[in-house]
């Protein structure tokens, strides 16, 4: 699946508003990152305004068409002054009307991806998880009946047949373990110490007070701490990476992953090689928690990482790799 199909329906409702407010920043942090992807949403926006231009250019000819058929049958019956003037403002409102209706449905129906103005609005079908394999138990079979004896013999001449169950044997589901336990394998990888130094070290660079602070919290375990404390000043100042990334790390270690996702995307869109593969490895693990849904985009993200041996945490996603095999 290319691109423009993956994220279609996302870029659409980014265009529309619907989009939620994280999902939303966190698209355009990627579009900062990646000007293909930028060109793509900006392709999307250009054709729904430029279908919206066509489409009132369309309806305001045919209002002209109608004023001039309008003018044409008054000069004709020749009414009273004071008839054509109210009705001329009643057929000129009515065609705003029709043209303001028109555009929105158009607009919610087209699909600039397909040839065909009228074609289906295409949807992403769920994942299949694979069936877990049944077995069927065998139910013992009924013991056979004694021959009878001679001249007992049942005169009908339809073979006596052994009885058979009405209803099948009852279906037993197995309870395999094939699939990891991914947030099981997501802390064994997790080391804090791969984020921010230990409590008590001279590692890392001095930030502000408030990041200061707020260090200090996360290292005392005071998750919810850090996340008051940083919310105010967020993104702002020379330290708003390292206030980006310790966000991150606190949500993270509140098991708010999705939140945590959306911090670490920010920091590995700086481009600053140190906090963006430190990010990127943050990123990698907080969406391992939420495998199987987000597996398309931890794909992706290891991907990344994989294809640099010179990455920081090239070792450990590998090491990852063959753990998820």
């Amino acid at each position: 699946m290319n691109t423009a199909e993956q994220y279609f329906e996302q870029i659409e409702r980014y265009l529309q508003g619907k989009l939620p407010e994280a999902d939303a920043r966190a698209l355009e942090a990627y579009m900062d990152t990646d000007p293909d992807f930028a060109a793509l949403v900006q392709q999307h926006r250009l054709e729904r305004q430029g279908l919206e231009l066509l489409v009132e250019r369309d309806l305001l000819g045919k209002m002209q068409q109608w004023d001039r058929e309008t003018e044409i049958f008054q000069q004709t019956t020749q009414p009273s002054r004071g008839v054509v003037r109210p009705m001329r403002w009643v057929m000129r409102a009515a065609a705003i009307l029709l043209i303001a209706f028109g555009t929105y449905w158009i607009l919610e129906q087209y699909d600039p991806a397909s040839p065909e103005t009228n074609a289906p609005i295409t949807s992403v079908k769920p994942e299949i998880k694979p069936r877990v394999p049944t077995v069927r138990r065998s139910k013992p079979t009924p013991p056979r009946q004694a021959a009878p004896a001679p001249g007992n013999e049942p005169t009908s001449d339809i073979a006596q047949q052994d009885p058979t169950p009405s209803n099948p044997a009852p279906i037993e589901e197995m309870t395999g373990a094939n699939a990891p336990d991914y947030a099981a394998l997501a802390n064994d990888f997790f080391r804090e110490q791969d984020f921010v130094p230990p409590k008590g070290s001279k590692g890392g660079q001095a930030g502000s007070a408030a990041y200061n602070q707020a260090l200090d919290n996360f290292q005392d375990g005071k998750y919810n701490d850090v996340v008051s404390k940083l919310k105010p000043t967020l993104g702002s100042g020379t330290d708003a990476l390292q206030q980006k990334e310790l966000m991150a790390l606190s949500l993270y270690k509140n098991k708010q992953f999705d939140s945590a996702t959306t911090y670490f995307r920010e920091v590995a869109a700086s481009g600053k090689q140190s906090y963006a593969q430190r990010a990127e490895w943050g990123m990698a693990l907080a969406l391992l928690n939420q495998m199987p849904t987000k597996k398309p985009l931890f794909d992706r993200v290891m991907a990344n990482i994989l294809n640099n041996p010179q990455h920081l945490y090239y070792e450990k996603a590998k090491s990852l790799e063959e753990r998820l095999k």
